[in-house]
């Protein structure tokens, strides 16, 4: 039996990269064959005619390649029309098992095709509780499956709060531009904190700033904070964030997006952080409240006053970060990395697959 992925994006992509290639490579790892199919669905929207009929063609190859008893893996794999008309119409003909992967509110972009593969689907999994509920709409067989790491790699980046060292280093990790609305959010937190006199002396550190101006200007517009900017991680190595992340003593996830989409997301930065050991305070959004136990392995913020306050909370207290930071990380070996995760999904295929 072969796991055959398909997928929104290549491995560049920070979806596909950990939902369907790092997947693939750790059920190959533990003996159940997985292979990632070429092209993806945003390669597909990418490329014009007559180029894009070569790339159909090898879709369907891919598609022949697929055996009874294997199953088609679709990881969020619904934004270009034909990919999503060849996979739908080769499932329904051929009668092939199925599992659809959604890890984002899709059905707010596309309602009829994220519905569609719901109602295909075998099995759909998702990546948190909301869209849980969601699916369960349209399909019985829903399973959480978070969006994991391996820990080991993690843990070897580990946060060391014994050193001292000022000033305290705030840390953010992901692709600047998208999340530039969030980040207007800390830029004000941040302001507030600067001028009040209680507050230690604090740097930012902010990962995937992308070159993008309007961000270098929020940031140093903010009063005597001193910010790192780095501009681009090769985000297929799977030890360059945590080599960045274990500098962090706090690590940051604001959340001002609209309520719509931005209660049905999670956020692969907090598992990061908290694998790390890094005291993680997050916007109470999405799956949020589901990872973090306000006060026991990180903070929850309702709002940018909430946000501030507890951030100051954590710039002043070394002894608390790293009893956050701790429990994080356990909660992170005990839940969300592929030692937890990747034997249910081998369960849930080999069920699938019979």
């Amino acid at each position: 039996m072969t796991v055959h992925f398909f997928t929104f994006s290549d491995e560049r992509g920070g979806s596909s990269r950990q939902r369907a290639f790092r997947v693939a490579d750790e059920l190959n790892a533990r003996g159940m064959r997985s292979v990632v199919h070429r092209p993806s669905a945003l390669e597909m929207s990418a490329t014009s005619w007559p180029k894009k009929g070569t790339l159909i063609a090898q879709l369907l190859r891919a598609l022949a390649s697929v055996r009874k008893g294997d199953v088609i893996y679709i990881q969020r794999a619904i934004s270009n029309k034909y990919f999503f008309a060849l996979l739908t119409t080769y499932v329904f003909l051929f009668r092939r098992k199925m599992i659809f992967d959604v890890d984002d509110p899709i059905f707010l972009h596309s309602f009829f095709k994220t519905v569609v593969l719901t109602r295909l689907a075998d099995a759909v999994v998702v990546n948190h509780h909301a869209l849980a509920d969601w699916a369960r709409r349209y399909n019985p067989n829903v399973h959480i499956m978070h969006i994991s790491l391996n820990f080991a790699t993690y843990k070897k980046f580990e946060h060391n709060y014994i050193a001292t060292h000022r000033p305290v280093v705030i840390g953010w990790s992901g692709n600047g531009v998208e999340h530039r609305y969030n980040l207007a959010f800390l830029a004000s937190v941040f302001t507030k904190l600067r001028r009040d006199p209680r507050v230690p002396e604090f740097s930012f550190t902010l990962i995937g700033a992308l070159g993008y101006k309007p961000l270098y200007d929020m940031f140093n517009a903010v009063p005597e904070l001193s910010t790192r900017f780095v501009d681009a991680l090769d985000w297929n190595d799977p030890e360059s964030v945590p080599r960045e992340v274990q500098h962090f003593d706090i690590g940051v996830i604001p959340n001002a997006t609209d309520p719509k989409w931005s209660k049905l997301k999670s956020s692969f930065k907090v598992i990061e952080y908290m694998a790390c050991g890094v005291a993680t305070i997050a916007s109470d959004f999405g799956e949020m409240p589901y990872i973090i136990e306000d006060g026991v392995n990180g903070y929850l913020a309702s709002d940018e006053d909430d946000f501030a306050d507890k951030l100051r909370k954590l710039l002043s207290d070394k002894e608390l970060r790293a009893r956050l930071g701790e429990a994080g990380q356990e909660t992170v070996r005990e839940n969300y990395c592929y030692d937890a995760i990747i034997p249910r999904m081998i369960e849930l295929i080999a069920f699938v697959s019979d």
